[in-house]
C-alpha cells in the first residue's frame, strides 16, 4: 500500500499526525507498537521496510506466547515520522481517538545479522506472505511472525516464535516514551509528543536579537520532582543567561545526531594549577549522553547502548525537557553523605532503595537545530546552566577555575573520586580522547598486615600474592589479596621474608578460603594504594607499594575516613565555585589537533594526603528457600580483583540453587571451561534474577568492564559501530562474569587474530517434541557419516534437550565456509532420516523431528561452551560425552547438572582435551564431497 493512501484519509490542518513521505534510515531497521483507542482499542504494529513503516491492526495486541495467535489486519503503510507519534487525533478524524507508543526498538529479518540483507528479505517475505523479524524492543524481544491467512488478502496471523523470551507473562501497559497511560494521553492534550505542527519554544532561530534570559518553562508532569531551589532561592539567585552572541559560530544542523559519542580524558599524573583551566568533580558513575528529541528520552551510554530501561527514574525527570538538546553527563547512586558507590550503581536495578539516583550534567552538545560542540567550554557550560532544571536527580556539575592543587585537596578529604581539568577554550571533540580533558584519579593509602601467600601461577617467580588483614577487637580480620607493584628482585626478596615467617596455621580470625595458602607470623606490614573498600571489608583494586618498619602490627587498624572541611554542595559544585570568578584566558589557537598538556607539580606539602574512604556497608540479603551449598562466608570467592555479591540470591526456586552456586561451579571448573572460551569474545547471556526471570544479552561491556579485564573492540557490520566484547582468559573474569548472572557461557566459534575464520563446525541437534531414541539415532548418523570422511566427531549435551557435535577447524577458513559444510552433512543426515529430521526452521512444521540446526555456524552467533551451566530446571551443564554414553535406553540430559560434573571431571577429566590438536583442513574435507 502507498502513502498516498494514508495522506488521502487525512486532513492535516486538523489532525498533528506527520505528513506521508518515504525516508530511510541507513543503519537500522525500526519498529513501533502503538497501542490505539479508535472506535475500538487495539494495538497498530508497524515495521519500517523500504522507507515507510508497514502496518498491521492487532485487535487484542501482542504475545509473548507460543500457544497464541493474534489475529493482524494489514493497513495503510504509515511514514517513518509517525514511529514516535503520541497524541490525540481529533473526533471525525481518521482514527480519532488517543494513540501511546507501546513499544519501540530495533529488529532484524530472522537468520540475517545485517542491515541491507534483512532489507531485502523482508521485501520478499513480505510480498511472499511470510515475515519473520527479530525484535529488539523494551517490551517485545525475540522471534515474531506474520503470516498471511490462506485466500486472504488483508488477514494475516500475529505469532510469537519459539526463544529464551517466549512466556506468558503481562506487559506493562505504560507509554515506553513518557510513561503515561492512555488516559493521561487523553487528559493531557497540551504536552502531547508530536510537535511537528507546534512553534518551537527558546530555539535559535530568528534574527540576532533574540535573547533567552530565562529558564525555559518546564511542563508540570505527573512523576517531575520537588526542585532544589525553593521558589524564594530562585528569585533572589543572579540566574546566567545567553544571548544570541553566544551561539554566533554555532553550525546549523538540519537533522538531530543520534550518533555522537562522549569526548573522552587522557589520564594525567597529579593535579595543578592554572589560569587556563577549570575544575570539575570526578564522579564514579556511567557516563551517558541525554538525547532528548521531541519529548523522547534516551539515556545512551559512552558506546551507545541504552541506560532507558535500567534508570527509568532519570527518563522521567528529563521528560520533563521540551527542547531538544544532547547533554552529557555522569549516572551515579550516592549515599545520604553524597558519596557514590558504583557497585550501587551497578545493581541499582535490583536494589533500588539502596542510595539516591542522580545526573550531574556537565555540558552541552546541542540545542534546537544547533550543534554547540565548536563553541567554547566557557560558553557551552553558561547555556547549559541557564537552562538545565535543577531537580533532585538532575544535578548542574560545577567547576573552579585555575585552583586545581586546592580542589584536590578537597575530593580527597571528601572521599570523592578525583577531577577532571578542561582547558576553559576547549571545542567538544566528538568520540575522541582528548589532551584537552585531563582525568587526576585520587589513589587512598593505608598499611595492612601481611598474613600469607599464595603460590605462583605461569612464569611467576616467588609467590602470587598476599593476604592482607587489620587489627580489630584485637583480631585480625582478612581485608583480600595483592598482588600486584612486584617485580623480579622485589619478588625474590620479599619471598625470603615470608618464608622465614611461615607457620602451619591462619592468623586470621576467620581463615580465607584460598587454596594452596602458605600462611605466616603477622609480623610483618606493607603499605597498599588501592581505590576504596568493598561492602565485604575488602580492599578494592590494591597495589603493594612498600613495607614498612615504623609501624607496628597490632596498630594496623582499617582508618575511616575524615570530615570534609569543604563538602560538595546540594548542586555538585566545590563548596568554593559559587564565589570563585573566572580569570580571564589567555588567547589560542582553536585547533583540532592540540599540544601535549605539561601540568605543573605540586609542592609536596600540596600532596599530602589524608587516608580517606567509604563507610562500609553490610549488603542485606533474605534468607533462602533452602540452604544453599554455597561456601561459608562470602569472602571465600572475592579475589583481589571480583568481589561477589549477594550469593544467597535464588537462582532455581525448584532446587534451591543459588548464585553462590553458581560462583562455587565456575570457581572449581575453571580449569576445564577456560581452554574452549580463551581468546574469544563474550554474548554474556546475564540472567540476574534467577531462571524463572527474563534475562538478556550484553555484549558491549564499555564503560561497565573493570579496568583489570581484558576486552576487544570489534567492527560490527551491522551497525557500522564498534562493540567492545569482554575476553575470558582466566578464573577471575569467569567469576566477575558468574557474578554478573551469567548462568550460560557463551563465546565466539573465533579467536582473537583470526575473528573471521572459525576454528570449530557446530552440529546443534534440537528435538521438538520427539524421542530420545530419535535424538540417539540422528545423533549416531551423524558421527556415522563423520567417520566415513575420517573425522572425529566430539559430542556432548547442549544442557537443554538436545546434543551437539563439534568439528575442529584449522582457523583458516570463512563462516560461510563453515556454515555449508554443516549444511552439507545436514542434507546428508536429513536423506538418510527424513523420517525423524528436518532442515526447516518453522517449529511447527517439524513437531516429533529433529532439527538439524547448520545455521548456528556464523560470525557472532554463539553457543554454550563445553561445561557451561544452562539457566534450566534441573541446573544442567553442557557437558563433553563420550559415544558410548549415547544409550538411548539409559541417557538422559538431566543427570549431567551442577552437582555431578565437579565429580565427573575428577574421574574423566577432560573428554575434549585433544579437540584443537585434531584441527581438520576444511578444503580438503570439501574437496572429498566434491
Amino acid at each position: 500500500m502507498k502513502l498516498s493512501e494514508y495522506n488521502r484519509k487525512r486532513d492535516f490542518d486538523k489532525t498533528k499526525e506527520p505528513k506521508g513521505k518515504v525516508k530511510k534510515t541507513e543503519k537500522e531497521l525500526h519498529f513501533v507498537v502503538q497501542k490505539h483507542d479508535a472506535s475500538r482499542l487495539h494495538y497498530d504494529w508497524r515495521l519500517e521496510i523500504d522507507g515507510v513503516l508497514v502496518s498491521w491492526a492487532v485487535p487484542k495486541g501482542p504475545i509473548a506466547d507460543t500457544t497464541v495467535k493474534r489475529l493482524a489486519m494489514h493497513v495503510e503503510d504509515h511514514p517513518m515520522d509517525y514511529i514516535d507519534f503520541e497524541g490525540t487525533i481529533p473526533k471525525g478524524q481518521y482514527g480519532g481517538g488517543t494513540v501511546m507508543v507501546w513499544d519501540t526498538g530495533t529488529y532484524l529479518a530472522e537468520g540475517s545479522d545485517d542491515v541491507a540483507e534483512s532489507e531485502k528479505m523482508l521485501k520478499k517475505m513480505h510480498k511472499d506472505g511470510n515475515i519473520k523479524v527479530v525484535i529488539h524492543g523494551e517490551k517485545l524481544k525475540g522471534s515474531y511472525h506474520l503470516v498471511r491467512m490462506s485466500g486472504k488478502e488483508d488477514e494475516w496471523l500475529l505469532l510469537k516464535g519459539k526463544d529464551e523470551y517466549a512466556d506468558k507473562k503481562e506487559f506493562d501497559q505504560h507509554s515506553v516514551l513518557t510513561g503515561r497511560t492512555l488516559e493521561e494521553i487523553e487528559n493531557d492534550k497540551k504536552s502531547d509528543i508530536w510537535q511537528s505542527n507546534k512553534e518551537e519554544k527558546n530555539s535559535f532561530h530568528g534574527d540576532a536579537d533574540h535573547i533567552l534570559d530565562e529558564e525555559p518553562e518546564i511542563p508540570k508532569k505527573k512523576n517531575t520532582k520537588k526542585v532544589t531551589k525553593s521558589k524564594a532561592e530562585a528569585e533572589t539567585s543572579e540566574k546566567p543567561s545567553f544571548t544570541a552572541e553566544d551561539v554566533a559560530d554555532a553550525k546549523p544542523l538540519k537533522t538531530f545526531p543520534t550518533a555522537w559519542k562522549p569526548q573522552l580524558a587522557t589520564l594525567a599524573d597529579a593535579a595543578f594549577d592554572s589560569d587556563e583551566w577549570i575544575f570539575e568533580n570526578k564522579y564514579d558513575g556511567y557516563r551517558a549522553l541525554i538525547q532528548i528529541h521531541k519529548g523522547k528520552v534516551k539515556l545512551v551510554s559512552r558506546n551507545s547502548l541504552s541506560f532507558n530501561s535500567k534508570y527509568k527514574d532519570l527518563v522521567d525527570a528529563f521528560s520533563g525537557i521540551k527542547d531538544d538538546m544532547i547533554l552529557d553527563g555522569e549516572i551515579v547512586v550516592e549515599d545520604e553523605k553524597g558519596l557514590s558507590h558504583f557497585q550501587w550503581l551497578q545493581y541499582f536495578a535490583e536494589n533500588p532503595g539502596r542510595g539516591k539516583l542522580k545526573c550531574y550534567v556537565f555540558d552541552i552538545l546541542y540545542f534546537n537545530g544547533y550543534d554547540l560542540t565548536s563553541l567554547d567550554l566557557l560558553q557551552r557550560k553558561r547555556i547549559l546552566e541557564a537552562i538545565l532544571p535543577q531537580t533532585d536527580e538532575i544535578i548542574y556539575s560545577g567547576h573552579v577555575v585555575g585552583e586545581g592543587i586546592k580542589a584536590m585537596k578537597e575530593v580527597e578529604e571528601k572521599g570523592t573520586e578525583g577531577l577532571i581539568a578542561k582547558k576553559i577554550t576547549s571545542h567538544y571533540h566528538v568520540n575522541k580522547r582528548s589532551k584537552e580533558w585531563l582525568k587526576i584519579k585520587v589513589t587512598k593509602e593505608q598499611e595492612m598486615v601481611i598474613g600469607g601467600f599464595t603460590e605462583p601461577k605461569g612464569s611467576r617467580s616467588g609467590f602470587g600474592s598476599l593476604l592482607l588483614g587489620y587489627y580489630e577487637d584485637g583480631k585480625l580480620q582478612y581485608s583480600g589479596k595483592v598482588g600486584t607493584g612486584f617485580n623480579e628482585g622485589s619478588l625474590k626478596d620479599m619471598y625470603e621474608k615470608l618464608t622465614a615467617l611461615e607457620q602451619k596455621t591462619s592468623p586470621f580470625a576467620v581463615r580465607p578460603k584460598e587454596p594452596k595458602v602458605h600462611w605466616i607470623k603477622p609480623e610483618l606490614v606493607a603499605q597498599i594504594k588501592y581505590s576504596e573498600w568493598t561492602e565485604t571489608n575488602s580492599l578494592r583494586h590494591p597495589v603493594f607499594i612498600a613495607l614498612r618498619t615504623d609501624k607496628k602490627p597490632k596498630d594496623v587498624k582499617k582508618e575511616t575516613a575524615i570530615s570534609s572541611p569543604a563538602p560538595l554542595s546540594s548542586e555538585g559544585k566545590i563548596a568554593s565555585v559559587g564565589k570563585t570568578k573566572p580569570k580571564k584566558a589567555k588567547a589560542e589557537a582553536k585547533s583540532e589537533n592540540t599540544e601535549d598538556v605539561k601540568p605543573k607539580k605540586p609542592s609536596a606539602k600540596a600532596t599530602e594526603k589524608p587516608i580517606a574512604e567509604s563507610k562500609s556497608v553490610a549488603a542485606k540479603t533474605k534468607a533462602p528457600a533452602k540452604k544453599s551449598s554455597a561456601k561459608a562466608g562470602k569472602r571465600g570467592w572475592d579475589t583481589e580483583k571480583v568481589e561477589v555479591t549477594h550469593p544467597d540470591k535464588i537462582f532455581w526456586p525448584k532446587e534451591g540453587y543459588t548464585k553462590g552456586d553458581v560462583i562455587n561451579y565456575y570457581d572449581e571448573m575453571a580449569e576445564w571451561i577456560l581452554p574452549y572460551i580463551k581468546d574469544r569474545p563474550q554474548s554474556m547471556r546475564r540472567t540476574p534474577n534467577g531462571i524463572d526471570k527474563e534475562g538478556f544479552f550484553q555484549k558491549n561491556v564499555a564503560g561497565s568492564a573493570p579496568d583489570w579485564a581484558q576486552t576487544e573492540k570489534i567492527h560490527s557490520d551491522s551497525t557500522d559501530e564498534y562493540i567492545e566484547y569482554l575476553i575470558c582468559n582466566d578464573k577471575e573474569t569467569l567469576i566477575y562474569m558468574a557474578n554478573l548472572g551469567c548462568i550460560e557461557i557463551n563465546p565466539w566459534s573465533s579467536r582473537l587474530g583470526s575473528l573471521d575464520n572459525p576454528d570449530y563446525i557446530i552440529f546443534d541437534l534440537d528435538p521438538n517434541e520427539t524421542t530420545m531414541a530419535n535424538l540417539v539415532t540422528t545423533a549416531k548418523k551423524v558421527k556415522e557419516i563423520l567417520d566415513s570422511l575420517s573425522i572425529k566427531g566430539y559430542l556432548k549435551t547442549s544442557g537443554g534437550k538436545g546434543l551437539h557435535i563439534f568439528i575442529p577447524i584449522k582457523p583458516k577458513y570463512t563462516y560461510e565456509q563453515s556454515r555449508d559444510f554443516s549444511h552439507i552433512i545436514s542434507q546428508a543426515v536429513n536423506n538418510a532420516l527424513p523420517k525423524i529430521t528436518s532442515l526447516e526452521r518453522m517449529p511447527k512444521k517439524r513437531i516429533g523431528k529433529v532439527y538439524l540446526d547448520f545455521l548456528q555456524n556464523g560470525k557472532g552467533k554463539t553457543m554454550s561452551c563445553a561445561y557451561s551451566l544452562r539457566p534450566r530446571d534441573g541446573a544442567t551443564a553442557s557437558t563433553p560425552l563420550e559415544w558410548e554414553e549415547l544409550d538411548e535406553k539409559n541417557f538422559t540430559v538431566k543427570n549431567y547438572n551442577i552437582k555431578t560434573l565437579p565429580e565427573r571431571v575428577k574421574e574423566k577429566g577432560d573428554l575434549w582435551a585433544d579437540f584443537f590438536d585434531n584441527a581438520v583442513d576444511l578444503k580438503e574435507l570439501l574437496d572429498k564431497l566434491g
